[in-house]
């Protein structure tokens, strides 16, 4: 399989992102763009709530939450840290 680009990590990213935030009753959640990590083998997006990222609230903030890992190879999603 070829490697996936960005754009298309990000979308793969954005749906488990929305899924996890679903399941999990946590709100809406979003990317946050300008800290995404890229790797030899793969992107990590981080995310936080809606209401943190665009107004600030702390009490919104999430605590904990681990990036949405998407491979370059295979395009499978996971949540880890950066390695």
């Amino acid at each position: 399989m070829n490697d996936i680009c960005l754009s298309e990590a990000r979308a793969l990213a954005a749906e488990a992102i929305a899924r996890l935030a679903q399941e999990e009753h946590l709100g809406d959640l979003m990317i946050v763009d300008d800290a995404v990590v890229e790797t030899a083998s793969a992107w990590y997006f981080p995310y936080d709530s809606t209401a943190f990222i665009l107004h600030g609230d702390i009490a919104a903030a999430l605590a904990g939450n681990l990036p949405a890992r998407v491979a370059k190879d295979d395009a499978s999603v996971t949540f880890a840290v950066p390695q």
